[in-house]
């Protein structure tokens, strides 16, 4: 599972056409936290897939997903469209209403100190979720 995780990733950095090195920094920090070899990132980044998955996911790991998402988004210092609608297909995948897109995007977008508080963040955020 977290191979389709961090291939969804891969996808979503490269959305809006740039992959910048902060973004690939993250992306194969979460692959080696998660266990995945060397190999196993590369090949994210070669053949990312879509998204694939993410329903069967554990609320715990939904919640994970969907943060790293935000926080993908944010290390360019931007937010394209593209993006959103990414992010907003991902949400559905996941069992959440789509509500949850905009108060995560306000609170982790809003607030670089919210790093530190991700599982008070957790608590507002899984009430969002369908399941």
């Amino acid at each position: 599972m977290a191979k389709a995780q961090l291939n969804i990733l891969v996808k979503l950095a490269k959305i809006d056409g740039v992959l910048v090195q902060d973004e690939i920094r993250l992306i194969k920090k979460i692959g080696a936290a998660n266990g995945m070899t060397n190999a196993e990132i590369q090949d994210c980044f070669e053949h990312p897939h879509d998204l694939e998955g993410l329903q069967e996911l554990p609320p715990d790991d939904k919640y994970d997903f969907l943060y790293n998402v935000i926080q993908l988004m944010k290390i360019d210092g931007r937010l394209h469209q593209e993006e959103i609608e990414f992010c907003a297909r991902a949400v559905s995948k996941l069992g959440y209403d789509q509500a949850v897109l905009l108060e995560l995007l306000l609170k982790i977008y809003g607030d670089d100190r919210i790093t530190a508080d991700k599982e008070s963040l957790k608590s507002t955020i899984q009430k969002y979720l369908k399941d």
